[in-house]
């Protein structure tokens, strides 16, 4: 896993083989996997200390911010099963910008806090949020999408 730091916000937008950075794709997260993004994006905003989040996770904090606040209002909102994960799927548009932010926030938070502190802090384990990163990759490293026309929205399941 390799955590990718950017000196300004251009060089964050031009990584990837998307045309547009603004581009988006539907991208639908059960509701654990959104529960795990919704504890990285917390630790980063609010948990870990030092953390520079433009250079590390490739967008400012407000920026994430705006990505946490939604989804927090979602997660508080769902209906939960036994073990408290969410039973409902977040499904909406993320851009290229976000999709990179939330798999940069979950790897850092990963390698920051290691396995016991990850799973403590977080309620998922270290081979769940590799799952998640794996899924974040494909979305972002999608040959298909290097030649094709870029229509308005694409979808990754």
């Amino acid at each position: 896993m390799n955590s990718r730091t950017y000196s300004s916000p251009d060089e964050g937008k031009k990584a990837g083989p998307f045309h547009d950075p603004a581009e988006s794709v539907d991208f639908q997260l059960p509701g654990p996997q959104a529960l795990l993004v919704h504890q990285s994006l917390n630790e980063v905003l609010h948990g870990i200390q030092g953390i520079r989040v433009f250079s590390q996770v490739g967008v400012s904090k407000s920026a994430l911010k705006e990505i946490f606040d939604p989804l927090d209002v979602w997660i508080r909102a769902q209906e939960k099963d036994a073990n408290g994960l969410p039973v409902a799927s977040l499904n909406r548009p993320f851009s290229v910008v976000e999709i990179r932010a939330l798999r940069n926030s979950v790897e850092l938070v990963m390698l920051d806090l290691g396995q016991a502190e990850f799973s403590t802090r977080t309620g998922f384990s270290l081979s769940e949020a590799a799952e998640l990163l794996d899924r974040f990759n494909s979305a972002l490293l999608d040959p298909l999408r290097i030649d094709r026309p870029s229509p308005d929205r694409k979808s990754v399941v």
